[in-house]
């Protein structure tokens, strides 16, 4: 026979949720509302209720105890105070707990037993000098580390105190949040417990909008905000199997190895490729990478069906070149490969140069359009989840060039407390050049237009020049390529104005 387990309202979270505040619980709530644990810790996704599990649980220690006082503290003004709100509406619209409440301010919330619900942004200056017997802090991975360094003493003189820390998972290796939260998933004890809240844990998520959101968005946005999981591997912006799943030794074809059948009056410029370049200053040099859809004669189309494959068809770094020079080497080499866009960044150096090759491209009556592009943190972000995404998708394929590959594995981001993601590669890893010309181009990319279209002539053409198995490769995940891999003829409309920058922007 099963017990019965009675829960009383003054002494239980859950109970008194449900009954004087009119609120039940959902299970992962209830186990997190219940824990003794001094540290809870929580790394969550979204409407996962956290607001509701956070003012149930200050409600509670406010009012089942006399002269308590807890603080909330958040990374902004406007997400303290609407914590607090959420805790005021609870508090009025119980019958039970209303008259208890003597003054409701913006920043304060105090009941008639002495306690005390306090707001405070996170800031040292308004946190430092309160004892405090409950410290929660809401969207903890926001908070600067010398924010949670003057609030955690404020818990130390007061017996039987707790710190309550709910986030979603932002927050490098060694931030105060990702710490406590991985060593309470390790090792639990009465010290530290946390849980991990996917949306999934919500019995209201709908789950087929829920698989919608994943197919449209980038796999780490979609990983962090919503499967509540932290999307590097020691600070790396890629992960190493995503890059080695990747990569295929195939030939990169300089523009002047390319060979290009002769018209009787002209070259037939087959081959469309999308360009990103880097301008070098000080210790980088100049960059230009190429991206195409690959040729890969239907030999992946049981997995991609007429989806193509994108790949690096060229790429180069040169140090102590001009910048003349070096904008004559990428008009030459438009002679061969067609450009239908070029991305090439105006911040830093390169304005001037940016502006001299769209001249010399015209005056060269080379094609491509040149997009003037802004490489700020948002671009960057925009574009390298963009590779990302490629990357998982199993969409794109890399060369096995060492620099390309050492600039990628040394990709590091930084999760700022503005929300804001700083991604780059720090001076110990070396350089930048390549995989910055590599997001460019990348940006350019619209994968849902790279589709086969051919005609009956042409398809007998592919079957024709199908390469035999000594002259495939294939990648880890599983990609067929060419040894001698080149472009898919004649294909347009893939490449377009660059992601990340809007249209009409000054700056295309």
């Amino acid at each position: 026979m099963t017990e019965v387990v009675e829960y009383h309202p003054a002494t239980d979270p859950g109970a008194f949720s449900a009954q004087i505040l009119g609120r039940e619980l959902w299970d992962h709530q209830l186990a997190f509302a219940r824990s003794k644990a001094r540290y809870r810790v929580v790394c969550a996704g979204r409407q996962v209720g956290k607001s509701t599990t956070l003012s149930a649980v200050a409600l509670f220690e406010a009012t089942t105890r006399n002269n308590v006082t807890v603080l909330l503290v958040s990374a902004g003004e406007v997400a303290s105070r609407r914590l607090l709100e959420e805790c005021t509406s609870l508090a009025l619209n119980s019958p039970m707990l209303s008259g208890s409440v003597l003054d409701d301010s913006k920043s304060i919330l105090t009941l008639s037993n002495g306690s005390r619900i306090i707001s405070v942004p996170a800031s040292s200056r308004q946190i430092r000098g309160w004892p405090v017997d409950v410290l929660i802090l809401d969207e903890a991975g926001f908070i600067d580390t010398e924010i949670w360094r003057a609030a955690e003493p404020a818990i130390i003189a007061r017996p039987g105190s707790r710190v309550i820390m709910v986030s979603t998972p932002w927050g490098g290796l060694d931030h105060f949040f990702r710490q406590l939260w991985q060593r309470g998933m390790d090792r639990p004890s009465e010290q530290v417990e946390s849980w991990h809240w996917p949306s999934t844990v919500s019995p209201l998520v709908d789950a087929a909008l829920l698989e919608q959101i994943r197919e449209r968005e980038s796999p780490d946005y979609f990983r962090r905000e919503f499967l509540a999981e932290w999307t590097d591997e020691a600070g790396a912006y890629f992960t190493e199997a995503e890059i080695m799943s990747a990569v295929a030794d195939y030939e990169l074809v300089a523009p002047e190895d390319l060979v290009l059948p002769w018209l009787g009056d002209r070259f037939d410029q087959r081959y469309t490729v999308a360009a990103g370049i880097d301008w070098g200053f000080s210790r980088d040099a100049n960059a230009l990478t190429m991206v195409s859809v690959l040729e890969d004669f239907g030999l992946n189309q049981n997995r991609h069906g007429d989806n193509l494959i994108f790949y690096v068809p060229w790429l180069e770094a040169q140090h102590n070149w001009s910048y003349a020079d070096f904008i004559d080497r990428i008009v030459e080499s438009g002679r061969t490969y067609r450009y239908d866009f070029l991305a090439s960044e105006v911040n830093g150096v390169g304005a001037y140069p940016t502006d001299d090759l769209s001249a010399r491209l015209q005056e060269s009556r080379v094609d491509g359009w040149v997009g003037r592009v802004w490489t700020d943190a948002k671009r960057k972000q925009s574009g390298f989840s963009k590779i990302k995404g490629l990357l998982q998708r199993r969409r794109l394929v890399l060369p096995n060039h060492p620099e390309l590959l050492k600039q990628l594995r040394g990709l590091e981001f930084e999760q700022l407390a503005s929300g804001s993601t700083r991604i780059a590669v720090p001076d110990r890893a070396g350089h930048d050049d390549l995989v910055m010309s590599l997001m460019q181009a990348v940006s350019l990319v619209y994968p849902d237009y790279a589709r086969r279209t051919i005609d009956t002539n042409l398809r007998w053409s592919l079957e024709r020049e199908r390469p035999v198995a000594d002259d495939l490769l294939e990648t880890r995940s599983g990609l067929y390529v060419p040894r001698h891999a080149k472009p898919v003829a004649y294909s347009r409309g893939w490449a377009g104005w660059p992601e990340g920058v809007e249209r009409g922007n000054s700056q295309w």
